[in-house]
């Protein structure tokens, strides 16, 4: 599944888009929103995006300046331009920017629906080439970089700390591309599937973590006890930057480090399991830096904690434990249940926060981070054990609280709508339609 952003400053334009591709079977797409460059930004931080659908003219900052912030963290995303205005200037910026199309809106959906068809088209014909890549390198030996995978082991046992073992005269002259005063995270991975935890998938889920890895990601990794693939990661200077402002303190840009982090992780648990048919499970601690004697504690904590969701199903679980001191493990009260109630646990707990959230963020980015699972794998994951698609539970969900309101209450139709998580009236009345064959007000007058 595909990820794209819709950003237009007249949430009319949004809104319709969201709710015709939705309605359009072919498309198979997690969609996101935004109402301006910086909302937009904001969602490029903390999640994958493949397809960015985006007006020009906005206020602040234009979509094509929007497009240099989003290729910074996402540079395989592709770029469908709209605009009201036929200007030489914006169709020779856009092509200058490699956008995939520039659109008029006066030309109606179909335009709209053909080039976000030929995106995706691109996007796998890229995947594609990225699979025969990696199947072809599946039977080569590549030599591990033994010094520094013994470091990092001999970190993770916890004789002695990254510090100390960096000064003894072992390691003292190797070069490792993490500096030890700056923010770093440590990511550990357990692989399941028919050939998992072979060494050499385990050199698999290696080589496609770093393939896919961003530049602005320092790393330097290892498998530990044979058994469980260990990175160090390090963003840069610039890129932890990116994530502070006057207003942010430290640990609230660390927070957002995180959030970009867990977006790179989703898309190698997704070609780890394309290209090597193994799901890959992973945690994430908080920063490192000026805890580097707390490694052994993080990582027996973390694999509890990975491990228990793999117990409970959750096979592409992306573990956050940048929150807590990191060294207990992640307490869940549905690990003690046999597996078959095990999932009926986590289907009743996610379906109480859609019940529990109807006015806020309902997205399968936000609801995925919430129980830790790989967004796409949560889609499928609902439906295994429901029959049913989430989003259709989140849509009859905020129909029925809607109906409740309407029936049971004197509140007005956009209290109504803002209560069930719409942002605007004509959305909330287009929704209604659609699932009911009458407008809101009709319905609540027919049954007066």
């Amino acid at each position: 599944m595909y990820r794209m952003l819709i950003v237009d400053d007249e949430p009319i334009i949004v809104n319709g888009l969201i709710q015709m591709f939705q309605d359009h079977s072919e498309f198979e797409l997690d969609i996101c929103k935004a109402y301006s460059a910086s909302e937009a930004l904001e969602i490029a931080k903390r999640t994958k995006l493949d397809i960015l659908v985006s007006d020009i003219r906005m206020p602040s900052k234009t979509g094509l300046q929007l497009v240099d912030e989003i290729s910074y963290y996402w540079p395989a995303c592709r770029v469908i331009f709209l605009t009201g205005y036929n200007e030489f200037d914006y169709v020779y910026e856009a092509i200058r920017k490699n956008a995939d199309s520039y659109i008029l809106k006066t030309e109606g959906m179909d335009p709209i629906f053909e080039a976000v068809k030929r995106a995706i088209l691109k996007l796998e014909e890229e995947n594609n080439r990225r699979l025969e890549q990696e199947r072809a390198q599946l039977h080569l030996q590549i030599a591990d970089p033994y010094l520094k995978m013994e470091l990092l082991s001999a970190m993770l046992d916890g004789g002695q700390s990254l510090v100390s073992l960096l000064a003894s005269e072992r390691y003292a002259d190797l070069d490792i591309a993490i500096d030890l005063a700056r923010p770093a995270y440590l990511v550990a991975g357990v692989a399941n599937g028919a050939d998992a935890p072979k060494r050499k998938t385990l050199q698999s889920v290696q080589r496609i973590f770093e393939q896919l890895l961003p530049e602005s990601l320092a790393c330097e990794h290892t498998i530990y006890e044979d058994v469980v693939p260990v990175w160090l990661l390090q963003p840069s200077e610039e890129l932890f930057a990116r994530f502070v402002d006057r207003d942010t303190v430290r640990n609230a840009a660390g927070s957002g480090v995180v959030a970009y982090l867990k977006g790179v992780l989703e898309q190698i648990q997704n070609e780890c399991e394309a290209a090597l048919e193994v799901s890959v499970a992973f945690g994430i601690s908080g920063n490192l830096s000026d805890r580097w004697e707390t490694v052994p504690q993080r990582m027996t904590a973390m694999l509890a904690g990975i491990r228990d969701k793999v117990r409970l199903g959750n096979k592409l679980a992306i573990v956050d434990f940048s929150k807590s001191a990191g060294t207990e493990p992640v307490a869940d009260s549905g690990a003690s249940k046999e597996e078959g109630e095990q999932r009926q646990w986590l289907i009743e707990q996610i379906n109480q926060y859609v019940h529990d959230h109807l006015a806020g963020d309902l997205s399968l980015t936000t609801i995925s981070s919430e129980f830790h699972f790989n967004p796409s794998y949560l889609s499928r994951y609902y439906k295994q054990a429901t029959g049913r698609n989430l989003l259709e539970f989140i849509q009859a969900t905020k129909l029925n609280a809607a109906i409740d309101l309407m029936l049971h209450t004197p509140l007005k139709l956009n209290e109504i709508a803002d209560r069930t998580g719409f942002d605007s009236n004509s959305y909330f009345t287009t929704f209604f339609k659609k699932m009911t064959g009458m407008s809101p007000q009709q319905y609540r007058n027919a049954r007066r």
